[in-house]
C-alpha cells in the first residue's frame, strides 16, 4: 500500500532546531526567536556542545538529517558542516533544509552547493498575495516559479512545498488556484496542511472567518483529488508524492523509529522513548552545560499509543504481524474494528487495515476510537 520499513529494521535520524527568524509568522506554534547575530552564534555553539553530548547515541549509520525551525536556512554552508562533522551519515542519508523562499537566490544556492544538503522544503503556504500578507509572510507568489527553477536548474531535484489551506476568508477556488500553481511547478513532493490557530495567536480574532467544516472538508477532498491527477500519491494523510521522494525523515516519524534531536524545544524518540529539551533557550543552553541527554523522557509509556495514531495516519495502514513483532501481543480491538468497517471508515482484511478515504479527513475521531 505503500512505503514500509523492513520488519525489525530500527534506523536513525536527526533533527536540528533552528529556532531564529527574520521574523515571526503570525500563524506559527513552534518554538522561535527573532533573529540576533549574537545570539545565532552562541546558540549554534550550544548545538555543537550537545551533538558531543550525543555522540556515543549515534550508534548506526544516520539515514536522514532534518534542519527545521524558524529558518533554518540562516545557517551558512559551513555552519551546516560543522554540525554534521563526525557524523556516521549513510551513503543516501537525506539531508532536508527547511527554506525561506525570500532567500532563494543565486548566491544562496552558491553557497548551499558547498553542503551536503540534497532535499529542500520551500514553505510556499499560499499562491494569494492577500493570503501571504494575512500569514504575515514575506514572499509574493508571483515570485515562487523563479525561485523554484533557480533550485532545480541548480539540480535541486528532491523539492517539497508547503501548502495551507483553512487560512481565514479562503474560498474553495482560491484553494483549487493554490494548488495547480504549485502542482504546475513540477514538485515531486507536497505536504498540505490545514491551518491550526492557536488561541494566543494574531489570527485568533479570526477565527470565525475560517471555512466551515463542510467547506474545508471539501477542500481537503480536491487536494487529494487533483494531486493525484497530476502524478502525484498520497502516502500520509497531508503529504503526496512521485514515485522515490516521500520524505525518508518523516517517515522515521511515522514508523516510531529512532530520530536523535538537538535543539531549543526539539524532541527525539530513542530505543522507544520521546524525550524533549526545553523550549527556552536559557533552560536548554544551561542543560548542556550541565551535560543533559534525554531530558523529560517519557519511557515508552506512549509507545503503543503513539504507535496506533501514526501508523493510521499512513496510508500503508497498521500491520498486524508487526504489531505483534513490536508489542508481543495481538492488536485484538475486534469489537472496535467491526464498527468501523459496518460504518465504512477503515479497509479492514486478514494482514491489517487503514483508514478508508471517507475517514482521511476526520482521521482523529476515527483513531480515538482505537485508542
Amino acid at each position: 500500500m505503500g512505503p514500509h520499513f523492513p520488519l525489525g529494521e530500527i534506523a536513525l535520524g536527526l533533527y536540528i532546531h533552528i529556532p531564529w527568524c527574520i521574523s515571526r509568522c503570525n500563524y506559527c506554534v513552534f518554538y522561535s526567536l527573532a533573529f540576533s547575530r549574537r545570539g545565532f552564534e552562541q546558540y549554534y555553539n550550544s548545538l555543537k556542545q550537545e551533538k558531543e553530548l550525543y555522540l556515543p547515541y549515534f550508534d548506526r549509520p544516520l539515514k536522514s538529517v532534518y534542519f527545521g525551525g524558524g529558518t533554518p536556512s540562516l545557517l551558512s554552508a559551513s555552519q551546516i558542516n560543522g554540525l554534521l562533522k563526525g557524523l556516521p551519515l549513510a551513503e543516501a542519508c537525506e539531508i532536508t533544509l527547511e527554506i525561506n523562499p525570500i532567500q532563494i537566490s543565486p548566491a544562496f544556492i552558491q553557497e548551499l552547493k558547498q553542503s551536503p544538503v540534497n532535499r529542500l522544503s520551500l514553505g510556499i503556504q499560499s499562491f494569494d498575495n492577500n493570503e501571504l500578507k494575512l500569514l504575515s509572510r514575506k514572499h509574493r507568489a508571483e515570485d515562487i516559479p523563479a525561485k523554484v527553477k533557480l533550485l532545480l536548474d541548480a539540480g535541486y531535484s528532491n523539492l517539497s512545498g508547503d501548502l495551507l489551506y483553512g487560512i481565514p476568508g479562503a474560498k474553495r477556488q482560491q484553494n483549487r488556484d493554490n494548488l495547480l500553481r504549485i502542482l504546475d511547478l513540477g514538485v515531486p513532493h507536497l505536504s498540505c496542511y490545514l491551518l491550526e490557530i492557536e488561541d494566543n495567536s494574531p489570527l485568533a480574532a479570526l477565527r470565525d472567518k475560517v471555512p466551515a467544516d463542510e467547506e474545508l472538508a471539501e477542500m481537503y477532498e480536491d487536494i487529494r483529488l487533483l494531486s493525484h491527477q497530476a502524478g502525484l500519491k498520497q502516502y500520509e494523510i497531508s503529504n503526496f508524492d512521485r514515485a522515490g521522494h516521500a520524505s525518508q525523515h518523516n517517515l522515521l516519524y511515522w514508523h516510531l523509529q529512532d530520530y536523535l534531536a538537538l535543539g531549543a524545544s526539539a524532541s527525539g524518540r530513542y530505543q522507544s522513548a520521546l524525550y524533549q529539551n526545553p523550549a527556552s533557550l536559557e533552560s536548554y543552553s544551561a542543560n548542556v552545560q550541565k551535560g543533559v541527554v534525554f531530558p523529560e523522557s517519557d519511557a515508552g509509556e506512549h509507545l503503543e499509543t503513539d504507535y496506533i495514531m501514526m501508523r493510521l495516519r499512513l496510508r500503508a495502514g497498521l500491520d498486524f504481524a508487526e504489531y505483534e513483532a513490536r508489542f508481543g501481543k495481538r492488536f485484538g480491538r475486534q469489537q472496535q474494528l467491526d464498527k468501523l468497517q459496518s460504518l465504512g471508515l477503515i479497509e479492514l482484511d486478514g494482514k491489517g487495515f487503514r483508514l478508508a478515504e471517507k475517514a482521511l479527513f476526520i482521521s482523529n475521531s476515527v483513531i480515538a476510537e482505537l485508542l
